[in-house]
Formats: structure tokens, C-alpha cells, sequence
């Protein structure tokens, strides 16, 4: 059983259990080598034997390690000692989106845009490396306390190999994609459809299928439509619905090709929340497009056909291959043998065919030899003007594909003047609106086809009108993370540069300013400067957490911190042993001026007498709420007890109001009357007495 105080590689020293899943427990750590806080993620003992579990524990860790990205857990390092496995990951202080909408119920779409781009762009780097994760759900991306999102447990990760194909469904069954679920290939877009519906819960509060089992969920991703995010939801903008049905398409190909194409879409959201730019359906790719030139090369070949006698039959040409893709369907992935079914029924066509050509091909022929042989002579006056009806047709043909117009030159000119001048050749006007900064306002920019190609008559000529710059007040970004505010003022196609300052008055990273002022005119593509802030200008350290350390390591520490050390005390301790550093004057990880002074109190070890009481803890998140006004629900709460002039820590936990203590025992050495105070995320709450007894 591991403990508070077990040591891997003599480096890694556990400190406290954080969580636990279904094949191994997590333990928050301190990395003695580097001083920093980690996670040890353990493979549990009862899977510790067995060569499958041990395989995929490994295999983990090998997804992830050569994975460095900001949405992405770290993996640090892995190993082994007597035969208990272990992965040292980053620990990211926070709780998982799944408990994290479970608080909320459902998130707001600005929330759940952020979440979905950050998931995404982690996604986006591991598909880029090859990985895919394979099992994307809400348990497996942690949000952190500043409000990153990553993406942690690569469990079921494989690379893009033949070992993607699999004869089991690999993946939660809440959010497999239905490839998944045959237990057949998968790849970036099965995690692309696990992301949808993680975007679907995230926005409505539930996930699209249930059932009495997990074959039965299974079923429905394969089978099933879910229902419509809007019928929960009905305020949820049209454009990210259709993003999340996009993600969710029971063909792979039908979704989005790649995690940039739907951070492109995410980011259209609040701009335009009833775009058309989402589209749902068989990929462009898979349609035979066509220019005017290719067109008319078809038109002059069948015209060819009529007048050389081949009856106007179809002729392939090399290059049809590259017009045309195709996309499997359904039996695609079930691996029906519809399509010898489909071979067989075109050969009967094929024949049934051949068959009438050649009776056509008797009469043709016995027609021409009565004809010669003077039996058609007295040929009806009706015939002969129907051939001649026919003849004409060919030649008005013939001459008409001989005749091809020039397109003019239409740049510049109004669309009144391009109208004009393409009627007066028998060319129609297809006008599209667009902005062109060496044009003005009210021409032409561009046409297709350019001026001076071949068309036919009656063809449509596109122009493109300068209507020019379309201008917006500038969003008011002033206080948000610079990062969020870059991507809110791209998303309406505005280019932003950055620019950092110190001040002592505003958060790290946090927008100060912008370049043009906030609700100031401006239009796509100007450039937008974002004052964001370096850090304060009198240096800030962090305080180390000097427990546990003997009074000579932690003024040594104190030291490099770039702190002072202001003295010591002493007093009884049942938890730390005698000589080590039990309290210090600064809580450990605050920010402070850099020089400020800090003391310490050290452990006498355990008196034999010793005092208890039990008291109440006050709500610590009632009536609480942030810069912004939102009620608090959750943060690091820290009870200090003063005592005989002493002050020392008693209780020390980041909590969510469901885990926040309610009772609280104290021990003391002494009987004296002492004074609790109660704080959250550094700020003082509540303060009260407390009587102790034997």
C-alpha cells in the first residue's frame, strides 16, 4: 500500500491520494530534485501482473511523453520498482470537465466555445505527431484554476499504424464514434466525433444516447439520430449546433478533415452565430467540378459525335480520374458484399443492352440495302423533309461550336457598365460582393473567367464589386487574458499585435489597454494593439513550503527564494517529527515582494499531553463571488489557529463547495484558549475561538 512519505526513484516523495480511476490511483508529489509539485499516476496492484494492463499502462505513457503542448498533461517520467508501475505527469490543480458541468448543469456558449478550442488545438498537436487519443471525454480533460484546459490520459492512445484497426471497440461508449464501436478503424476524426459530443453534454447538460447497457449505447451511435442540441437548448446559436452535428456524422468523412478546420469554425461562433460557413454533408471533394473550358470541350465533343456518326456515346477521357473521389458508405465499414451484387446486376444491364444495339444495328443496315437497291424510291415527301430538318440541325451545330466569344476586360468598370458591356455579346452577369484595396468602391475587382478566354454564348460571367470595408465598434477586451482577448478580436478578422508592460496594479497577462480604445470604428483586417501586463514592477517571488525541512535546509531555501528569514519558534507536533520545520509566517505558493520576511516554527516532536476540540467551519463560498460578480464555488481554503502567540496551519485544501470541511478537529499541546481564522485563495473570511479539553 502506498503512503504518505513512499519514495520512487528516491525522488519522488508521496504526499497525499488525488484521485483514482479504474485501473490506478493518482498521488500528488514533490519532485525533491527540482522542488516542484507532480503527479504519480500508479497502476494498481491487483493489475500489476497481468501482461495486457501492464502493456497498456505503458503504452500511455510512450502516447503522451513525446507530446509538449500547453493543452496537453506532461509526462515527466515513468518506471518501475518491485513490481509496482509508475507515470510522473504534471499536476494540474483543478477538477475534470465531467464535475465541472455536473456543478454547472450545462455551461454558457462563450464557455463552451473556449473549452472546445483548447481541446481541440491539444488534439490537433497529438494528430499532428500521428496520435490519436481514442478516448475523448469529459473525465479526461481537467480544467485547471487559471482556466486552461488539457487533455490528460492517453490510456488507449495508438499511433497511425496498421495497429489502428481493431477487432474491439476501444473508448468510452458515451462518446465512441460508431468506427469505434464496429471495432474497426479509427483515427483523428473518431476523436473528432467523441469531441462533439463532449461539446453536445457541455452545452445541453446530457449526452445524446442512453441505454439499458453499453451494447445498447453502442447501437445508437452507429444507428441511431440523436437528438437536435437546439431542442434542449434553444438559444444555442444555429452556426454551433451545426458544428457539433458536423462532429457527430456517422460517416468519418462527412466530419470535420482535421482539428484546425474546426477551431476555424469555433471561432466564427460569436461573430457570426447564424452563419452558413458550416457545412454539413459529403465533402467537396467528392463532387465532379467542372470550369467553363472543360464544359465547353465536353459540348464540342458531343456536337463531334452526332456529326462523325458515333451516336453521341459517351467517351472517357485520361483525365476524368482526378474529378471524381469515392466516398464509402455505410457497407463500407460493415463489410457487406453488396457491390459483387452491384457487378453482377450492371453485367445484365450490359448485355440486355448489347442486345438491343445489335437488332438496331439489323434494321440500320437492312434499311441502307433497300434504299440501294431502289425498294425506298417512292420515299414519303414527309421523310424527306424530316432528314432535312435533321440535316440543317447538324449544320447549325456544327457552325455554332465553331463560334466562341472573348470575355472582355471588366475591372473597373460599375456593374451597370460590366452588365452592358456583356449583354451586348450575349453574356449573362453572376455578381458576388467582396473588398479589394486597390479598387473603389463600386467596380469590378475580379471576374471568372479572365478576360480574353473563349466561352460560349449565353455563359454566366461572375464579377467581384468592391462594396468595401464593412466597420464594427471595436469589443471592449480590457481585463481579459490576453490570449482570449487575441482570439476574440481574430475571430472578427481583425490582426492583433501584442505589447507587455509591468504594473503593479493589474494580473500577469491580463489586457490593460488596446490600441485603438474600445468601441472605436474599425473594419476586417486593421491592425489592433493589446497592452497586456509583463508582471509587477517590484519583483514577486513565490514562498516555498518549508514544512517538513530541518531549520538549517529551510533558511537555505528561504535564501534562494529570495527572501529573509525572520527567526523561529517552537512547539509540540503528533504529525511532524522533532527538529523539522512545521509552520512558516507566508502560506507556500503566495506571491510576495521579493526580500520579504518569513518565519518558521519548528517541532518539538509529541508531548505526552495533548488537547482536542472539535469546531464548526463557517461556509467559506457563502455570498462569495469573483471580479466579476459570479458566485465562488470553489478555491484553496486555508484555517490558521493563533495560540500562546503561536500561528500554525491546521487545515490546508483546494475544495468545491461539496468537499469543504464542515467540522474540524484540532489538537494542541496547550489548553489555552486560541483564535481560528478561516481564508480563501489568500483572503480572510471569518475569524472565531476555540476552546480545547483533554
Amino acid at each position: 500500500m502506498i503512503e504518505a512519505g513512499t519514495l520512487f526513484k528516491n525522488r519522488y516523495e508521496i504526499i497525499e491520494k488525488i484521485g483514482s480511476g479504474g485501473m490506478a490511483d493518482v498521488f500528488k508529489a514533490k519532485d525533491k530534485e527540482l522542488g516542484r509539485y507532480v503527479a504519480v499516476k500508479v497502476l494498481k496492484a491487483e493489475y500489476s501482473e497481468d501482461d495486457t494492463f501492464v502493456k497498456k499502462f505503458r503504452d500511455e505513457a510512450q502516447s503522451a511523453a513525446g507530446l509538449s503542448h500547453p493543452n496537453i498533461v506532461s509526462v515527466y517520467d515513468v518506471g518501475a520498482e518491485m513490481g509496482t508501475h509508475f507515470i510522473v505527469m504534471e499536476l494540474v490543480e483543478g477538477i475534470t470537465l465531467k464535475n465541472y458541468i455536473e456543478m454547472k448543469h450545462k455551461l454558457d456558449v462563450k464557455e463552451a466555445l473556449n473549452i472546445s478550442v483548447q481541446i481541440a488545438q491539444g488534439l490537433g498537436a497529438a494528430h499532428d505527431k500521428g496520435i490519436f487519443h481514442r478516448d475523448i471525454k469529459p473525465q479526461n480533460i481537467i480544467m485547471s484554476r487559471d482556466g486552461k484546459v488539457k487533455i490528460t490520459d492517453f490510456g488507449i492512445a495508438k499511433k497511425a499504424d496498421s495497429q489502428t484497426i481493431t477487432t474491439t471497440a476501444a473508448g468510452t461508449v458515451q462518446y465512441i464514434s460508431p468506427e469505434q464501436a464496429r471495432g474497426g478503424y479509427s483515427d483523428e476524426k473518431s476523436d473528432i466525433y467523441s469531441l462533439g459530443i463532449t461539446m453536445y453534454e457541455m452545452v445541453t447538460g446530457e449526452v445524446p444516447f442512453q441505454g439499458e447497457n453499453n451494447v445498447a449505447v453502442a447501437l445508437h451511435h452507429i444507428q441511431s439520430e440523436m437528438v437536435s442540441p437546439r431542442t434542449l437548448e434553444p438559444d444555442l446559436p444555429v452556426s454551433f449546433e451545426k458544428i457539433i452535428l458536423k462532429c457527430t456524422q456517422k460517416k468519418p468523412d462527412y466530419r470535420y478533415a482535421s482539428a484546425r478546420e474546426l477551431i476555424a469554425d469555433l471561432r466564427k461562433v460569436l461573430a457570426q452565430p447564424d452563419g452558413a460557413y458550416v457545412k454539413i454533408g459529403a465533402p467537396t471533394g467528392n463532387t465532379i467540378v467542372m470550369d467553363d473550358k472543360e464544359l465547353a470541350n465536353i459540348k464540342n465533343q458531343r456536337k463531334r459525335q452526332i456529326s462523325d456518326g458515333t451516336g453521341g456515346k459517351a467517351v472517357r477521357t485520361e483525365n476524368n480520374h482526378k474529378k471524381k473521389a469515392i466516398v464509402p458508405d455505410d457497407d463500407y465499414y460493415d463489410n457487406n458484399d453488396d457491390d459483387d451484387n452491384d457487378e453482377t446486376g450492371l453485367s445484365k444491364l450490359m448485355m440486355v443492352l448489347g442486345i438491343i444495339g445489335f437488332v438496331i444495328l439489323l434494321i440500320i443496315i437492312g434499311y441502307l440495302i433497300a434504299n440501294a437497291s431502289g425498294l425506298l424510291s417512292g420515299r414519303s415527301k414527309k421523310a424527306t423533309e424530316t432528314e432535312a430538318v435533321v440535316t440543317e440541325s447538324v449544320t447549325e451545330t456544327e457552325t455554332e461550336s465553331e463560334t466562341s466569344i472573348l470575355v472582355p476586360d471588366l475591372k473597373g468598370m460599375t456593374r451597370e457598365e460590366a452588365t452592358e458591356a456583356l449583354n451586348s455579346l450575349g453574356l449573362g452577369i453572376q455578381v458576388e460582393n467582396g473588398y479589394d484595396k486597390d479598387a473603389e468602391v463600386g467596380e469590378v475587382y475580379d471576374q471568372s473567367p479572365a478576360a480574353n478566354e473563349p466561352v460560349e454564348r449565353h455563359t454566366q460571367i461572375k464579377v467581384y464589386i468592391n462594396e468595401g470595408k464593412l466597420t464594427f465598434a471595436l469589443p471592449d477586451v480590457v481585463g481579459k487574458d490576453y490570449q482570449q482577448a487575441q482570439d476574440q478580436l481574430e475571430s472578427k478578422g481583425l490582426k492583433v499585435t501584442l505589447e507587455f508592460e509591468k504594473n503593479d496594479d493589474i494580473e500577469k497577462n491580463e489586457v490593460i489597454k488596446t490600441d485603438p480604445e474600445a468601441g472605436e470604428q474599425v473594419a476586417e483586417g486593421d491592425t489592433i494593439t493589446i497592452y497586456a501586463c509583463e508582471g509587477p514592477v517590484t519583483e514577486k517571488v513565490e514562498v516555498p513550503d518549508l514544512r517538513g525541512y530541518t531549520l538549517d535546509s529551510a533558511k537555505n531555501m528561504i535564501e534562494e527564494a529570495g527572501l529573509t528569514f525572520d527567526g523561529s519558534s517552537e512547539a509540540y507536533s503528533d504529525y511532524y517529527e522533532e527538529g523539522q520545520v512545521m509552520g512558516q509566517s507566508l502560506t507556500a505558493g503566495t506571491s510576495v515582494a521579493k526580500g520579504t520576511s518569513i518565519g518558521v516554527t519548528v517541532s518539538l516532536g509529541i508531548q505526552n499531553k495533548s488537547y482536542e476540540t472539535y469546531t464548526t467551519v463557517p461556509d467559506p463560498f457563502e455570498n462569495m463571488t469573483d471580479e466579476e460578480g459570479n458566485a465562488v464555488y470553489e478555491g484553496e481554503i486555508l484555517i490558521q489557529m493563533t495560540q500562546d502567540g503561536m500561528t500554525t496551519n491546521v487545515y490546508n485544501q483546494y475544495c468545491t463547495s461539496a468537499t469543504r470541511p464542515s467540522v474540524l478537529k484540532i489538537t494542541s499541546a496547550s489548553d489555552s484558549e486560541a483564535t481560528v481564522a478561516l481564508y480563501v485563495n489568500g483572503s480572510f473570511v471569518s475569524e472565531w475561538a476555540v476552546t480545547f479539553y483533554q
